[in-house]
Protein backbone atom coordinates (compact mmCIF):
# COMPACT_ATOMS: atom_id res chain seq x y z
CA UNK A 1 0.00 0.00 0.00
CA UNK A 2 1.31 3.45 -0.89
CA UNK A 3 1.72 6.24 1.62
CA UNK A 4 -1.35 8.34 2.45
CA UNK A 5 -1.35 12.11 1.93
CA UNK A 6 -3.79 14.42 3.72
CA UNK A 7 -5.06 16.62 0.94
CA UNK A 8 -5.72 20.35 1.11
CA UNK A 9 -9.15 21.36 -0.10
CA UNK A 10 -11.42 19.19 -2.25
CA UNK A 11 -10.81 16.89 -5.18
CA UNK A 12 -12.14 18.86 -8.12
CA UNK A 13 -14.83 17.41 -10.34
CA UNK A 14 -13.50 19.47 -13.22
CA UNK A 15 -9.69 19.47 -13.66
CA UNK A 16 -7.41 22.41 -14.18
CA UNK A 17 -5.24 22.09 -17.28
CA UNK A 18 -1.60 23.14 -17.00
CA UNK A 19 -1.04 24.21 -20.58
CA UNK A 20 2.76 24.31 -20.53
CA UNK A 21 2.93 20.54 -19.90
CA UNK A 22 -0.48 19.61 -21.32
CA UNK A 23 -1.66 17.97 -18.09
CA UNK A 24 -4.92 17.90 -16.13
CA UNK A 25 -4.80 18.05 -12.33
CA UNK A 26 -7.67 17.38 -9.93
CA UNK A 27 -6.12 18.35 -6.59
CA UNK A 28 -3.87 21.13 -5.41
CA UNK A 29 -1.27 18.49 -4.46
CA UNK A 30 -1.15 17.31 -8.07
CA UNK A 31 -0.71 20.96 -9.03
CA UNK A 32 2.27 21.32 -6.66
CA UNK A 33 3.83 18.10 -7.95
CA UNK A 34 3.49 19.35 -11.53
CA UNK A 35 4.97 22.75 -10.68
CA UNK A 36 8.07 20.98 -9.37
CA UNK A 37 8.38 18.96 -12.58
CA UNK A 38 8.19 21.90 -14.96
CA UNK A 39 9.72 24.61 -12.77
CA UNK A 40 12.53 25.47 -15.19
CA UNK A 41 10.12 26.63 -17.88
CA UNK A 42 7.25 28.12 -15.89
CA UNK A 43 6.55 31.67 -16.97
CA UNK A 44 3.98 34.42 -16.38
CA UNK A 45 1.33 32.52 -18.34
CA UNK A 46 1.04 30.22 -15.33
CA UNK A 47 -0.38 33.08 -13.23
CA UNK A 48 -3.81 33.18 -14.86
CA UNK A 49 -7.31 34.00 -13.64
CA UNK A 50 -8.60 30.52 -14.48
CA UNK A 51 -6.24 28.98 -11.90
CA UNK A 52 -7.58 31.24 -9.15
CA UNK A 53 -11.18 30.43 -10.07
CA UNK A 54 -10.39 26.71 -10.06
CA UNK A 55 -8.70 26.88 -6.65
CA UNK A 56 -11.60 28.83 -5.17
CA UNK A 57 -14.62 27.14 -6.75
CA UNK A 58 -13.44 23.60 -7.52
CA UNK A 59 -11.03 23.00 -4.63
CA UNK A 60 -12.70 25.15 -1.97
CA UNK A 61 -9.50 27.12 -1.32
CA UNK A 62 -10.87 30.66 -1.19
CA UNK A 63 -8.15 31.89 1.20
CA UNK A 64 -5.35 30.68 -1.06
CA UNK A 65 -7.05 32.15 -4.13
CA UNK A 66 -7.38 35.48 -2.31
CA UNK A 67 -3.67 35.54 -1.41
CA UNK A 68 -2.65 34.77 -4.99
CA UNK A 69 -5.09 37.36 -6.35
CA UNK A 70 -3.44 40.01 -4.17
CA UNK A 71 -0.05 39.03 -5.58
CA UNK A 72 -1.32 39.39 -9.13
CA UNK A 73 -2.59 42.88 -8.42
CA UNK A 74 0.91 43.79 -7.30
CA UNK A 75 2.48 42.36 -10.49
CA UNK A 76 4.54 39.76 -8.62
CA UNK A 77 7.22 37.51 -10.06
CA UNK A 78 6.21 34.00 -11.03
CA UNK A 79 8.56 32.46 -8.43
CA UNK A 80 6.84 34.50 -5.68
CA UNK A 81 3.43 33.38 -6.93
CA UNK A 82 4.49 29.73 -6.97
CA UNK A 83 6.19 29.96 -3.56
CA UNK A 84 3.05 31.28 -1.86
CA UNK A 85 1.01 28.49 -3.40
CA UNK A 86 3.50 25.76 -2.48
CA UNK A 87 3.99 27.00 1.10
CA UNK A 88 0.24 27.21 1.69
CA UNK A 89 -0.32 23.63 0.53
CA UNK A 90 2.72 22.18 2.28
CA UNK A 91 3.01 19.22 -0.08
CA UNK A 92 6.77 19.71 -0.42
CA UNK A 93 9.29 20.49 2.31
CA UNK A 94 10.60 24.02 2.77
CA UNK A 95 13.95 22.98 1.29
CA UNK A 96 12.24 21.49 -1.76
CA UNK A 97 10.18 24.65 -2.24
CA UNK A 98 13.36 26.73 -2.16
CA UNK A 99 14.88 24.51 -4.87
CA UNK A 100 11.74 24.87 -6.98
CA UNK A 101 11.79 28.63 -6.51
CA UNK A 102 15.44 28.78 -7.61
CA UNK A 103 14.67 26.66 -10.66
CA UNK A 104 11.81 28.94 -11.67
CA UNK A 105 13.97 32.02 -11.16
CA UNK A 106 16.88 30.68 -13.22
CA UNK A 107 14.52 29.52 -15.95
CA UNK A 108 13.19 33.04 -16.45
CA UNK A 109 16.54 34.12 -17.79
CA UNK A 110 16.73 31.23 -20.22
CA UNK A 111 16.68 32.18 -23.84
CA UNK A 112 13.34 31.38 -25.53
CA UNK A 113 14.93 28.61 -27.58
CA UNK A 114 16.39 26.92 -24.50
CA UNK A 115 13.03 27.16 -22.76
CA UNK A 116 11.26 25.55 -25.69
CA UNK A 117 13.88 22.79 -25.86
CA UNK A 118 13.22 22.07 -22.17
CA UNK A 119 9.52 21.79 -22.98
CA UNK A 120 10.28 19.38 -25.83
CA UNK A 121 12.47 17.20 -23.61
CA UNK A 122 9.76 17.15 -20.98
CA UNK A 123 7.22 16.04 -23.59
CA UNK A 124 9.60 13.25 -24.60
CA UNK A 125 10.00 12.16 -20.97
CA UNK A 126 6.23 11.77 -20.79
CA UNK A 127 6.21 9.53 -23.86
CA UNK A 128 4.97 12.18 -26.31
CA UNK A 129 7.73 11.52 -28.83
CA UNK A 130 5.99 12.88 -31.93
CA UNK A 131 5.10 16.09 -30.08
CA UNK A 132 8.69 16.44 -28.83
CA UNK A 133 10.14 16.03 -32.33
CA UNK A 134 7.66 18.54 -33.75
CA UNK A 135 8.64 21.04 -31.05
CA UNK A 136 12.33 20.53 -31.83
CA UNK A 137 11.68 20.92 -35.55
CA UNK A 138 9.91 24.20 -34.83
CA UNK A 139 12.83 25.50 -32.78
CA UNK A 140 15.36 24.46 -35.42
CA UNK A 141 13.36 26.20 -38.16
CA UNK A 142 13.34 29.50 -36.24
CA UNK A 143 16.98 29.58 -35.16
CA UNK A 144 19.24 32.21 -36.71
CA UNK A 145 20.99 30.83 -39.78
CA UNK A 146 24.50 31.07 -38.32
CA UNK A 147 23.62 29.60 -34.91
CA UNK A 148 25.37 26.25 -34.38
CA UNK A 149 25.47 25.32 -30.69
CA UNK A 150 21.71 25.09 -30.13
CA UNK A 151 21.14 23.55 -33.55
CA UNK A 152 23.64 20.81 -32.70
CA UNK A 153 21.92 20.15 -29.37
CA UNK A 154 18.56 19.81 -31.07
CA UNK A 155 19.86 17.30 -33.63
CA UNK A 156 21.50 15.28 -30.86
CA UNK A 157 18.27 15.22 -28.83
CA UNK A 158 16.31 14.11 -31.90
CA UNK A 159 18.90 11.42 -32.56
CA UNK A 160 18.40 10.09 -29.05
CA UNK A 161 14.61 9.94 -29.49
CA UNK A 162 14.90 8.08 -32.79
CA UNK A 163 17.47 5.66 -31.35
CA UNK A 164 15.25 4.90 -28.37
CA UNK A 165 12.50 4.06 -30.85
CA UNK A 166 14.86 1.73 -32.80
CA UNK A 167 14.70 4.05 -35.84
CA UNK A 168 18.43 3.88 -36.39
CA UNK A 169 18.63 5.31 -39.90
CA UNK A 170 16.93 8.51 -38.75
CA UNK A 171 19.03 8.52 -35.58
CA UNK A 172 22.21 8.27 -37.65
CA UNK A 173 21.11 11.19 -39.81
CA UNK A 174 20.42 13.34 -36.73
CA UNK A 175 23.63 12.41 -34.92
CA UNK A 176 25.61 13.01 -38.10
CA UNK A 177 24.26 16.55 -38.35
CA UNK A 178 24.88 17.12 -34.63
CA UNK A 179 28.48 15.94 -35.00
CA UNK A 180 29.17 18.16 -38.02
CA UNK A 181 27.73 21.18 -36.23
CA UNK A 182 29.37 20.63 -32.84
CA UNK A 183 32.51 18.66 -33.67
CA UNK A 184 31.71 16.58 -30.58
CA UNK A 185 33.47 13.20 -30.51
CA UNK A 186 30.56 11.81 -28.46
CA UNK A 187 28.12 12.74 -31.21
CA UNK A 188 30.47 11.17 -33.76
CA UNK A 189 30.54 7.86 -31.86
CA UNK A 190 26.76 7.94 -31.51
CA UNK A 191 26.47 8.61 -35.23
CA UNK A 192 28.60 5.56 -36.02
CA UNK A 193 26.65 3.40 -33.56
CA UNK A 194 23.32 4.32 -35.14
CA UNK A 195 24.80 3.85 -38.60
CA UNK A 196 26.10 0.40 -37.64
CA UNK A 197 22.60 -0.68 -36.63
CA UNK A 198 20.99 0.71 -39.77
CA UNK A 199 23.15 -0.85 -42.52
CA UNK A 200 24.71 -4.31 -43.17
CA UNK A 201 28.06 -5.02 -41.51
CA UNK A 202 30.03 -5.17 -44.78
CA UNK A 203 28.59 -1.84 -45.90
CA UNK A 204 29.55 -0.31 -42.55
CA UNK A 205 33.14 -1.62 -42.86
CA UNK A 206 33.41 -0.21 -46.37
CA UNK A 207 32.14 3.15 -45.13
CA UNK A 208 34.79 3.29 -42.38
CA UNK A 209 37.54 2.30 -44.86
CA UNK A 210 36.46 5.15 -47.13
CA UNK A 211 36.54 7.68 -44.26
CA UNK A 212 39.91 7.41 -42.48
CA UNK A 213 39.03 10.42 -40.29
CA UNK A 214 36.51 8.14 -38.56
CA UNK A 215 39.01 5.42 -37.72
CA UNK A 216 39.59 6.48 -34.09
CA UNK A 217 35.87 6.99 -33.22
CA UNK A 218 35.08 3.65 -34.92
CA UNK A 219 37.72 1.93 -32.79
CA UNK A 220 36.29 3.54 -29.65
CA UNK A 221 32.83 2.31 -30.61
CA UNK A 222 34.11 -1.22 -31.24
CA UNK A 223 35.83 -1.34 -27.85
CA UNK A 224 32.74 0.00 -26.09
CA UNK A 225 30.57 -2.57 -27.88
CA UNK A 226 32.82 -5.44 -26.80
CA UNK A 227 32.78 -4.23 -23.20
CA UNK A 228 28.99 -3.86 -23.24
CA UNK A 229 28.55 -7.32 -24.75
CA UNK A 230 30.81 -8.87 -22.10
CA UNK A 231 28.98 -7.06 -19.32
CA UNK A 232 25.61 -8.21 -20.71
CA UNK A 233 26.68 -11.84 -20.99
CA UNK A 234 27.98 -11.86 -17.42
CA UNK A 235 24.94 -10.05 -16.09
CA UNK A 236 21.46 -11.22 -15.13
CA UNK A 237 19.94 -10.67 -18.58
CA UNK A 238 22.72 -12.62 -20.30
CA UNK A 239 22.40 -15.56 -17.94
CA UNK A 240 18.63 -15.59 -18.39
CA UNK A 241 19.00 -15.56 -22.16
CA UNK A 242 21.48 -18.43 -22.05
CA UNK A 243 19.12 -20.46 -19.89
CA UNK A 244 16.26 -19.93 -22.34
CA UNK A 245 18.49 -21.00 -25.23
CA UNK A 246 19.25 -24.24 -23.36
CA UNK A 247 15.52 -24.91 -22.93
CA UNK A 248 14.95 -24.40 -26.67
CA UNK A 249 17.91 -26.55 -27.65
CA UNK A 250 16.72 -29.41 -25.44
CA UNK A 251 13.12 -29.18 -26.63
CA UNK A 252 11.86 -28.15 -23.19
CA UNK A 253 9.01 -26.01 -24.49
CA UNK A 254 7.03 -25.93 -21.25
CA UNK A 255 10.05 -24.93 -19.17
CA UNK A 256 10.84 -22.24 -21.74
CA UNK A 257 7.29 -20.84 -21.63
CA UNK A 258 7.14 -20.82 -17.82
CA UNK A 259 10.54 -19.17 -17.48
CA UNK A 260 9.75 -16.56 -20.14
CA UNK A 261 6.39 -15.76 -18.50
CA UNK A 262 8.13 -15.29 -15.15
CA UNK A 263 10.63 -12.86 -16.71
CA UNK A 264 7.81 -10.90 -18.39
CA UNK A 265 6.01 -10.55 -15.07
CA UNK A 266 9.17 -9.27 -13.41
CA UNK A 267 9.68 -6.71 -16.17
CA UNK A 268 6.06 -5.61 -15.90
CA UNK A 269 6.26 -5.18 -12.13
CA UNK A 270 9.55 -3.29 -12.42
CA UNK A 271 8.05 -0.97 -15.03
CA UNK A 272 5.04 -0.25 -12.82
CA UNK A 273 7.28 0.45 -9.85
CA UNK A 274 9.60 2.76 -11.82
CA UNK A 275 6.68 4.70 -13.32
CA UNK A 276 4.44 4.90 -10.26
CA UNK A 277 3.24 8.46 -9.57
CA UNK A 278 4.74 10.08 -6.50
CA UNK A 279 1.57 11.82 -5.40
Amino acid sequence: MGRCILTTGRIAEKPYRIRVIDRNVYTVEELCYSIAQCASFLDEDFMDHELLVWLEESCGLAELASQLRSLLRGRCAVEDFASVLLLYVGYQSTAEIERIRASISSGKGMEPFHRRLSEAKFAASRGHITQAIELMDGIEAELPELEREMRGRIWAEKGLLYAQGFRYAEAADCYGKAWRLSGSRQNCVRYLAALRFSIPEEEYKTFIDEHPELEDPARELAEASKAAEKEWKNGTAGRQSKRMQVYLRNGQARSFDNYALQRVRELRDRFREDNAPSF
